[in-house]
């Protein structure tokens, strides 16, 4: 039930900004609603378990180096 009540809410945000934007069509404001949907997005994402690709690509890379090094300490420990 929290899902569709989390969906509901961010539709129900993309309708307001949307009839904002149609009342104001200033290029500036456009880009001040496309950043709060942005915002409003990623937080929605992220309290269904996603993360974004810069934020995937940090762990992908963290990983590699902790293999990397769990490699070196289990080659100096056949030593």
């Amino acid at each position: 039930m929290a899902n569709k009540d989390s969906f509901d809410a961010f539709v129900s945000i993309i309708q307001d900004k949307i009839e904002e934007l149609s009342e104001h069509t200033d290029q500036s404001r456009i880009q001040v609603f496309q950043n709060e949907l942005r915002e409003k997005f990623d937080d929605l994402a992220r309290s269904r378990g996603y993360i974004s690709s810069k934020e995937y690509e940090a762990l992908e890379n963290l990983a590699a180096r902790l293999e990397e090094r769990i490699t070196n300490l289990e080659n100096q420990l056949k030593k």
